[in-house]
């Protein structure tokens, strides 16, 4: 297979990624209400954990390559960072909202993380891609919540945006180690869900043998973390981490989008341009990445 093609499944990988991601919020409003975002949070962290363990079992080849525990660890706590501050952020900003900023910022985040980190120059494309989606981010931000402004969940927001930027770059560099992206997945999964795990029980467990608490927890944790992390360590293995951070900005356009079909919120001229906008940037990454 070429570089050229080898970066294209990539990438095609990271867009898919992250519109798994994208249901996320949705589904916790439709499905979570008046449960603990935390709960919610720690919870598909333990469901997706267990079924990137079985994807991992099933697909990965035997390997002695030892998971470099810096790096694990790095990616564990940010992501359970993400996790419990994006659905907190969700809570009290709305989807849009929360989901813009916190994958608005990612890019940035993780570039400056990516540079301390493993010294990884960010390249033009990527500043011109970045340039673009966070235009199309800011006239989506155009958008008020339902829910008011609330300083307090946008702070959440870019705390899990840097949660995500922690993972995107170390786990990049333990892949580039040798490790498996399904094993890379399920092993920071599994260290993130450990970390978390009191958090299950802040609202007790009588929700998640409801059906519409056994549909969400099972739909967080076998889509939008089985699937989608599976997507996007088989894309983070193939190109920059600086890049996938951008192109999954799928995930706010995919959030936005359902947050006006599924939800029923209104969307100015302005946010609909940002969408546009953020696809156009998506798509030249995807292409000249």
């Amino acid at each position: 297979m070429s570089t050229s093609n080898h970066h294209k499944l990539g990438a095609l990988a990271i867009l898919g990624a992250g519109i798994c991601f994208g249901t996320t919020g949705t589904s916790q409003t439709l499905l979570a209400k008046g449960v603990s975002p935390l709960a919610v949070a720690s919870t598909r962290l333990f469901i997706g954990a267990l079924t990137l363990l079985l994807v991992s079992r099933a697909s990965a080849p035997a390997t002695h390559i030892p998971f470099p525990k810096k790096d694990l660890w790095i990616s564990g706590v940010g992501i359970a960072i993400y996790q419990l501050s994006f659905f907190s952020s969700v809570k009290l900003t709305g989807v849009p909202i929360a989901t813009l900023t916190a994958l608005g910022s990612a890019p940035i985040f993780t570039g400056i993380v990516a540079y301390v980190l493993v010294r990884e120059k960010p390249t033009r494309v990527w500043f011109i891609a970045t340039i673009i989606t966070t235009l199309g981010i800011a006239l989506l931000n155009t958008q008020h919540s339902d829910k008011g402004f609330n300083a307090l969940g946008v702070l959440l927001a870019l705390i899990a945006g840097l949660g995500f930027a922690f993972f995107n770059v170390t786990s990049r560099r333990a892949l580039n180690a040798g490790i498996e992206p399904t094993r890379l997945a399920a092993g920071v999964f599994s260290l993130a869900a450990l970390l978390v795990f009191p958090f299950c029980f802040v609202a007790g467990t009588h929700w998640i043998f409801t059906i519409k608490g056994a549909s969400l927890i099972l739909w967080l944790g076998i889509f939008t973390t089985g699937l989608g992390y599976t997507f996007y360590a088989y894309g983070l293995k193939r190109v920059h981490s600086s890049t996938a951070s951008t192109l999954v900005l799928a995930e706010p356009a995919t959030a936005t989008l359902l947050a006006v079909v599924v939800l029923g919120n209104s969307l100015s001229l302005n946010s609909w341009m940002g969408i546009a906008i953020v696809i156009v940037g998506l798509m030249y990454l995807a292409i000249r990445g």
